[in-house]
């Protein structure tokens, strides 16, 4: 069947439509929609523009991630191995990529077997400290399915580093780059601020949380939590809002924001 052709007067009529229609638009009006909304210049790669010599072209920080860290460790392979080339500098970004993912899955590892720990301790609160620790272990062992899904992606992050490692000292002693490339690398002169939630975003947030405090049973979002445990971004958007006792009522600790 041909597809209908629309007429001069219709084309101009929808789009008509759409604009009127876009103009209503006023954006997220849920305090999750504007978290999103103001985190998409992270997760759209909104840094990458920024810092196009800081960040590799294949995006693969997630909106969780704490970019400074990475940046670091980024800037020391570069103080490490001085490339001299595009192609070395490639090489180098890669390594660098490769530990951040060993390490964000070591974290996840650990955020998991503190949160048996953290289950054994509520349930059993008179055991000494060192059985809260080896029952918590032995219960996070039992999941073996996420232990497994870590070891397995340690193991391929690690190998990928040995391979790119490997490459770029073959690379640097058989075809060194004489005279050096010019290569615009300002990863060492540069820091990386996180993208903040703007004020009105903050104060849904701890609007949320003080609900949760004083309603027991009302569930904090997932996103609310994510951001209440992570301690260094809340000495910065609400240095003295106090989430301990609520994250401790949710089975969580707050924490620093792992590499």
């Amino acid at each position: 069947m041909s597809k209908m052709q629309l007429t001069d007067e219709q084309k101009l009529r929808r789009a008509e439509i759409a604009r009127r229609n876009g103009a209503k638009s006023k954006g997220p009006v849920t305090p999750e929609g504007k978290y999103r909304s103001s985190m998409n210049a992270i997760a759209a790669g909104g840094h990458t523009d920024l810092h196009k010599e800081d960040l590799p072209p294949f995006f693969f920080l997630l909106s969780t991630d704490d970019r400074s860290s990475y940046i670091r460790s980024f800037q020391s392979m570069l103080r490490q191995f001085k490339p001299n080339s595009e192609f070395e500098l490639s090489l180098v970004r890669r390594m660098a990529v490769a530990l951040f993912q060993h390490d964000r899955l070591t974290t996840l590892g650990t955020e998991a077997m503190q949160r048996e720990i953290d289950s054994i301790v509520r349930e059993f609160p008179a055991l000494g400290l060192s059985e809260h620790s080896f029952q918590g272990q032995k219960r996070a062992i039992s999941a073996k399915e996420l232990q497994q899904f870590v070891a397995r992606g340690q193991r391929q992050h690690q190998t990928a580093f040995n391979g790119f490692l490997k490459t770029l000292l073959l690379v640097q002693k058989q075809c060194p780059m004489t005279p050096a490339e010019p290569l615009d690398i300002t990863a060492d002169a540069n820091q990386i601020n996180d993208e903040l939630p703007s004020p009105a975003v903050v104060d849904e947030i701890l609007t949320l949380a003080d609900r949760a405090k004083n309603e027991p049973s009302f569930e904090l979002p997932e996103y609310v939590l994510t951001i209440l445990k992570n301690k260094h971004l809340m000495d910065l958007v609400a240095p003295d809002y106090d989430p301990r006792d609520l994250l401790q009522r949710c089975g969580l600790t707050q924490h620093l924001k792992a590499a």
